[in-house]
């Protein structure tokens, strides 16, 4: 154990005896030596360690940063001099070593009445055998990181609830966790199968449930970064960093898990505004308000029973909330409204709500410590504590009792009043409970119902913590929120607490503060500290003095709480005037600005409040309560329109307080007795179209600025209390169910989800009757019959995806617009079902290795959070000349069209096995029909008999019960006559050993090539061949190539490129860059600097990433140049009007990344990449162009359709050789006849499909037979952007032998979305694309190409100067960005890098994310140029269709001789 000195608190530090963890172990290690830092103490050694320490003595030093990042990883066992019980130390240390040292007992028991199990597990059942690997850090298995897949493989062959299963695959591929954002990704199979235990047990339950738990799922917050997010506040008063709460969940939740982020009609299509345009569902203002809803979760306590041998936290069971790290201020919803809207102010609930209905119980059961709200941790051992023990004769004792006929109590685990009690002894006296005693070792905690606070208030009174050195607050005197702190008089400084309070850490209203002041003969004061108890049992106590509360505004309205106590000594940082604590408010028109801030201010309102030196305006605040209805309300829907003030149950209030119910037009109105009419008290009850009951107040609040009426705002409420004792876990639960609440009941999740499943189950593009049928089940519930009809009915929902006529109907089939490509895991699992595979005997479970590479698609192993597709993206092809979507048709490409038959052709041939392509992990004799030695093989056959049939009829037979298991049927009649006569040739075969079997399996690669296997589409064939492609030949022009690197996720690109000397007038690098960047900056002395003097920008010297040492040298050799400031952009545009000139939706990964491979905002070639058009300007010049994408679809490479040929997908691994050993020497023939041409009525994806096949595999032939030979002069590195160069350089290597004049290259290397640990990530990724860009030039050195090739590097966007909790950065927009090639003109910036990149800055527009002032148009246009295309104005506004919306001035300094030396 180590005792932290300043605080005097007990720690369990074991974890630093761990290998990898303390600094000192590490060095121990490098040099042989044993941990220094050792699990048991030295008897004679000092416990003691103390932070800060500096200057000690052979010791290093300690700064108090350096406890705060590691003290999450100690748990916490009291203070010096505690007794603690064993049984509640933590598991970690409840070791049979402690229990012998301090002579007690390492059984447990007790009183306790409540054990918990682990939610939802499965207990092991050991008649199965060992089947599976557990990790325990000794591990021996190759494979454990497979198991997951094994298990989701063998459940999806042989579970008997296969809808259920299908069901939860589809979730898996909505509410998406990657593979490599979660730690243990390498190993742990539990933690993965238990997340997806929570779509599978929902699949027919609510999506609100759903929801619920992944987003309590500490997979989901380590996938999406808001695992342990921390509120600004929080970073800023314990740490004095400025950082900001993490986005990274925010966003997602709401773009791929519930709304979308376009608003939807009911059937699915988009909202339009006056103008048409598509309108949004919500803007980046609530991405950063919802995200500091998501901040304070953490993981639980680790616990046994799991599949958990490291020490980096429980991902198994659901986070808890630690409220010190909530945000505690108000957060804004998506519809104009606040998150708290029509929840009832506390200020409102009964009094005694702990005897009224609706109040809830939670058993406790031997501890007397709360664990929704926090008590002083002193408390959970005090002898001396003051308890509220309930009184034998209270009605909330018989209610908490339970007592059977016997007397005996039936403790239940929750509790809730059905009606109000009366109180009973010292119940009368209490304004609130927190803990209650029933009996012996029985304890409940209150759990008051959800209520909210307005943040600005009236009459305010200051309290102070525990002695006035401590801190002040302001607090709402109608709030049991502090203590009674009593003096003789006025000027007495030391008060005293009421002898007669009811029990330690009890809270009171101000006015019983006062009264029980009275009965002492004191009064309630001022005072310095507080005689006569512990200082642990002191709290807040209220004084007498009051409070202002201020309002700080910014240059956008935005508005931080500011509290101004008559005196005080110390103000907590939180609501001082200095705090950055800025939320959304809604004025009714303008708002105070101050001038220095604005171009147009207004003396912070004409002077009536004060501008801030720092920014802003400082302005006082009065509230004004009106009442809206002074009559009956018209409807409902006015009810919910004009309303936003929650109310509790008129119920649960005394008698006497509200009349009889009044209803009409829909709305119930509950008046006062005291005033019969309609006030600002009347309570009004609705209904919405979705069931819900809502109840308001008939009033509305405005904060009005005293001198200047016309400022004002809605009054904003909040769940979480801006004083930090009354900020518990609680409010934090309650707050995020809100937000919950609110993505649910949004009106886009219901067509959102709809259209989602819809494409996961039937079809692409579902027609609009389609989609909004499936909503309308998801919201009423129902659907024929099935369904619970609550809203978010699963059941209910996926009834109708799969009954509703669109799915079913045999005539609607026939439309070539519907239907879709399968996923390729479906085929797989198709053919496997439909094929009856059956196991070996020694092989309990079906084991397949690397379908994720080899197909393109694999559980467990989704490579983004974006799935495996992305369910907007639409091919080329005649569904794109349709302006249809295939989600599917991403992941088919040539590697994975190659993979997925070569594999399936092995399982048919050999048997689950690695023979040529297979799927299997083990090797086998790879002999056709002897699946002796596979683990697994395809057990239907169909023996030929001719003593009871024909060969015709029996091959009739087969080839039509094939059709129906792998088809559904839809095998075309010329396609079923090709099958059967091949199968009838290979039946004949008198040679064969076993006819019959070789038959089957010919006819079934066949089929499985066949586009009505893959597609959902009838097909309808023309009876020609398709035709075949020349051989492209060069036209003898000098070759060129581009080569454009995707850094996917958002590279934080001002880390890449960073001011270093500047002689101006403003030192960026510590002015701007440091002070912004705080710990996310990198040191100055660590850069790599660039040569020479850059004339053209805001420093004459830059760097760049330290780990950038080779760009650093091609900089400095003149090859190599970066643009700055780069970005997307429609037009030229500034703060007050970029959401206005933009037409992409900014900060989304998918929207921004094809906005940059685009470079057509408003989408005057729409469906086109700017590589696309440039090739086919090139083609149209008499050039023979390739187009290549490594591992995936790119829109980049795509151009105008009939123009030139689809581009080619390679993968980074080489080219596997398809169908190396044919079942027969004219299978290729047998293929393409299948694969045909087809009608125009023919369905458009099956065509597609057979288009991209027969190309596919044609392509194959070629690069096989062309890559064979060529090598690399340079080893590249291993990694994924290494693998992808190399390729890219063996491809360029074969231009001769393709026959081509130039190509053009799109890669993609991902990891750049750096939520978190951004300068750790960087390390690695700057590293990686440091070696990879060397090898790559010095490759193109090597072979004397390097004038020729020109590598262009963008990102989805750069991200925020700012850091968030986790140190690292979320989304944002302009960055910086590579070009090099030997005809580069290198060694200089070109655009501008901003001067001034602080808040408040003009390019600034929050959290330091900066317009662009650079375009992808001006990027593009030289380099196009330099590849060869014309000059002449259509070909110009052909390759940027946007760039005639820029003034020439945009383009200065960015023309083909600034940026290329001369040809």
């Amino acid at each position: 154990f180590v005792f932290v000195s300043f605080s005097m608190s007990v720690y369990d530090f074991t974890y630093w005896t761990l290998e990898n963890t303390h600094p000192g172990n590490m060095i121990a290690a490098m040099h042989g030596h044993p941990n220094p830092i050792k699990k048991w103490m030295d008897v004679n050694a000092s416990a003691f360690l103390s932070y800060p320490a500096f200057d000690v003595p052979n010791a290093p030093n300690h700064p108090i940063s350096r406890w705060d990042n590691h003290s999450p990883k100690f748990s916490k066992l009291g203070r010096y001099g505690d007794t603690i019980k064993f049984v509640d130390l933590p598991n970690e240390i409840r070791l049979d070593e402690v229990a012998e040292h301090f002579g007690v007992s390492t059984e447990l028991g007790g009183t306790g009445v409540i054990v918990c199990g682990s939610p939802f597990e499965s207990g092991n059942d050991p008649s199965l055998g060992k089947v599976f690997d557990a990790v325990t850090g000794r591990d021996t298995s190759w494979d454990m990181w497979r198991q997951r897949e094994y298990t989701w493989m063998q459940v999806g062959l042989t579970a008997p609830d296969q809808l259920r299963q299908r069901v939860a695959w589809a979730f898996a591929q909505l509410l998406v966790v990657a593979r490599g954002a979660i730690g243990v990704q390498s190993s742990h199979s539990e933690v993965f199968l238990g997340y997806y235990d929570i779509l599978t047990r929902n699949a027919f339950g609510n999506y609100r449930d759903m929801l619920r738990e992944i987003s309590y799922s500490p997979m989901m917050a380590e996938n999406l970064s808001f695992l342990q997010s921390k509120s600004a506040a929080y970073m800023w008063e314990t740490q004095g960093k400025i950082s900001f709460a993490d986005e990274n969940f925010s966003r997602e939740i709401m773009q791929l898990f519930s709304t979308g982020l376009t608003k939807l009609n009911l059937d699915g299509t988009p909202m339009l505004d006056d103008e048409g345009k598509t309108m949004l569902a919500y803007t980046n203002d609530e991405i950063m308000s919802f995200a500091r809803i998501w901040t304070g979760f953490d993981y639980q306590q680790g616990r046994g029973n799991v599949e958990e041998s490291s020490w980096s936290g429980n991902r198994h069971d659901p986070m808890k909330i630690q409220p010190a790290w909530r945000d505690k201020f108000p957060k804004t919803d998506m519809t104009g409204g606040y998150i708290g809207d029509g929840y009832p102010l506390c200020v409102d609930l009964p009094d005694k709500m702990f005897l009224s209905k609706g109040a809830t119980y939670r058993l406790l059961g031997a501890s007397h410590m709360p664990e929704l709200m926090e008590d002083d941790s002193s408390f959970k051992n005090d002898l001396t504590l003051r308890k509220f023990v309930l009184n034998s004769t209270s009605a909330l004792k018989s209610k908490l009792c339970n007592a059977t006929i016997d007397d005996n109590c039936q403790y239940e685990n929750s509790v809730t009043l059905d009606d109000t009690i009366n109180c009973t002894a010292t119940e009368c006296d209490a304004d609130t409970l927190r803990v209650v005693q029933v009996n012996d070792g029985i304890h409940y905690e209150f759990v008051r119902p959800p209520c909210v606070e307005q943040v600005f208030y009236a009459n305010a009174k200051k309290v102070i913590y525990k002695e006035r050195w401590a801190d002040s607050s302001c607090a709402n005197p109608l709030l049991p929120y502090a203590s009674e702190a009593c003096c003789e008089g006025q000027q007495d400084t030391s008060a005293e607490r009421s002898t007669d309070y009811l029990y330690d850490q009890e809270r009171v209203l101000y006015s019983t503060a006062g009264l029980r002041c009275e009965a002492m003969g004191m009064g309630s004061c001022d005072f310095n500290l507080i005689e006569g108890i512990d200082s642990y049992k002191k709290g807040y106590h209220w004084t007498t003095d009051s409070c202002n509360i201020q309002v700080k505004v910014n240059d956008i309205g935005q508005v931080a709480l500011v509290y101004k106590p008559e005196s005080y000594e110390i103000l907590h940082p939180h609501v001082r005037n200095d705090n950055r604590n800025f939320f959304k408010v809604y004025w009714d028109g303008d708002y105070p600005k101050n001038n220095d801030d604005v171009t147009i201010g207004n003396s912070c309102g004409n002077s009536t409040c004060q501008s801030l030196v720092t920014g802003g305006c400082l302005c006082d605040t009065t509230i004004t309560e009106t009442r809206v209805f002074k009559e009956m309300p018209s409807s409902v829907e006015e009810v919910l329109s004009k309303l936003t003030i929650g109310a509790y149950d008129t119920a649960a209030y005394g008698e006497g307080t509200y009349a009889e119910a009044i209803t009409a037009n829909g709305v119930t109105a509950y008046m006062t007795i005291s005033t019969g009419a309609f006030d600002t008290k009347t309570v009004f009850e609705v209904t919405d179209e979705i069931g819900r009951l809502h109840r308001f107040k008939n009033t509305k609040e405005r904060v009005r600025i005293p001198g200047a009426i016309e400022y004002a705002f809605r009054n904003a409420p909040s769940f979480m209390s801006v004083l930090n004792t009354e900020a518990d876990a609680r409010d934090a639960y309650y707050e995020t169910e809100a937000a919950l609440d609110h993505y649910f009941h949004h009106d886009n999740t219901a067509p959102f989800i709809a259209f989602r499943l819809i494409q996961r189950f039937t079809t692409s593009n579902p027609k609009p009757r389609y989609v909004k049928a499936v909503a309308t089940a998801f919201r009423t519930g129902s659907y024929d019959g099935i369904g619970s009809t609550e809203y978010g009915d699963l059941a209910a929902t996926i009834a109708a995806v799969l009954l509703h006529p669109e799915a079913r109907s045999v005539n609607l089939d026939a439309d070539p617009f519907k239907g879709n490509l399968r996923e390729p895991l479906l085929r797989m699992m198709a053919l496997m079902r439909g094929m009856e595979l059956q196991q070996a005997d020694q092989w309990p479970v079906v084991k397949m290795n690397d379908l994720d590479n080899k197909i393109g698609q694999m559980a467990h192993s989704f490579p983004t959070v974006f799935s495996f597709m992305l369910p907007e993206y639409a091919p080329g092809g005649r569904p794109g000349d349709a302006t249809l979507v295939g989600p599917e048709t991403m992941i088919m490409d040539m590697p994975k069209v190659v993979g997925l038959l070569n594999g399936m052709f092995s399982l048919v041939k050999y048997g689950l096995s690695r023979c040529h392509g297979g799927f299997g992990t083990e090797w086998s004799r790879c002999n056709e029909g002897d699946f002796s030695s596979a683990t697994a093989h395809l057990s239907f056959s169909r023996p030929f008999d001719g003593a009871t049939t024909t060969v015709e009829d029996h091959a009739e037979d087969v080839v039509s019960e094939l059709s129906t298991l792998l088809t559904s049927g839809r095998l075309g009649a010329e396609n079923k006559q090709l099958i059967k006569e091949a199968y009838i040739a290979k039946l004949n075969d008198t040679a064969a050993v076993d006819p019959a079997g070789s038959a089957l399996r010919f006819a079934q690669q066949l089929m499985l090539t066949s586009p009505e296997y893959h597609t959902t589409n009838i097909v309808h064939k023309t009876g020609s061949l398709r035709e075949q492609p020349e051989p492209p030949q060069a036209s003898g022009t000098p070759y060129k190539a581009i080569v454009y690197v995707m850094f996917g996720g958002g590279c934080d690109s001002f880390n890449m490129l960073v001011p270093h000397t500047c002689t101006g007038e403003k030192d960026m690098y510590n002015d701007e860059y440091f002070e912004i960047r705080q710990e996310i900056a990198l040191e100055k002395d660590s850069l790599k600097v660039l040569n020479g003097t850059i004339s053209n920008q805001v420093c004459e010297t830059f760097g760049v990433h330290p780990r950038l040492e080779s760009v650093q040298q091609l900089f400095n050799d003149g090859d190599l140049l970066f643009f700055a400031n780069t970005g997307v952009l429609t037009k030229e545009t500034d703060k007050e009007n970029y959401w206005r000139d933009t037409e992409t939706q900014l900060f989304a990964h998918n929207f921004m990344q094809m906005a940059a491979q685009r470079i057509d905002p408003l989408k005057a070639e729409d469906g086109t990449g700017i590589l696309g058009r440039i090739r086919d300007v090139l083609t149209k010049q008499g050039m023979s162009v390739g187009a290549f994408s490594l591992d995936v679809n790119s829109i980049s490479l795509i151009g105008e359709p009939g123009v030139t040929e689809s581009p080619m997908i390679l993968s980074n691994s080489g080219v596997a050789r398809f169908n190396e050993v044919p079942s027969s020497a004219d299978m290729d023939d047998a293929i393409a006849s299948l694969n045909g041409e087809t009608e125009a009525e023919s369905g458009v994806f099956a065509e597609w499909y057979s288009d991209v096949l027969l190309k596919s595999l044609s392509h194959n032939q070629l690069l096989y037979e062309t890559l064979a030979e060529k090598t690399t002069e340079v080893l590249f590195p291993t990694s994924h952007l290494g693998r992808q160069l190399g390729m890219v350089a063996k491809m360029i290597d074969s231009r001769n032998e393709r026959g081509t004049d130039a190509d053009v290259f799109f890669l993609s290397t991902g990891g750049w979305d750096t939520h978190s640990a951004l300068l750790a990530n960087q390390e690695n990724l700057f590293a990686n694309v440091d070696a990879s860009f060397k090898a790559f030039a010095d490759e193109m050195n090597a072979k004397n190409v390097w004038d020729n090739v020109t590598l262009i590097e963008t990102s989805d966007f750069a991200r925020t100067l700012t850091q968030n909790g986790g140190l690292g950065s979320d989304h944002a927009w302009g960055g910086n960005y590579i070009m090099m090639g030997g005809s580069v003109k290198g060694g200089q910036i070109v655009g501008t890098y901003p001067d001034a990149i602080k808040d408040g800055s003009p390019l600034n527009i929050g959290r330091g994310r900066l317009i662009p002032t650079t375009s992808w148009e001006a990027v593009f246009l030289p380099l196009a140029e330099w590849v060869g295309v014309g000059v002449d104005e259509k070909t110009l506004n052909y390759i940027c269709p946007n760039r005639h919306n820029f003034p020439e001035s945009h383009f200065s300094g960015m023309s083909r001789g600034d940026l290329f030396e001369p040809a």
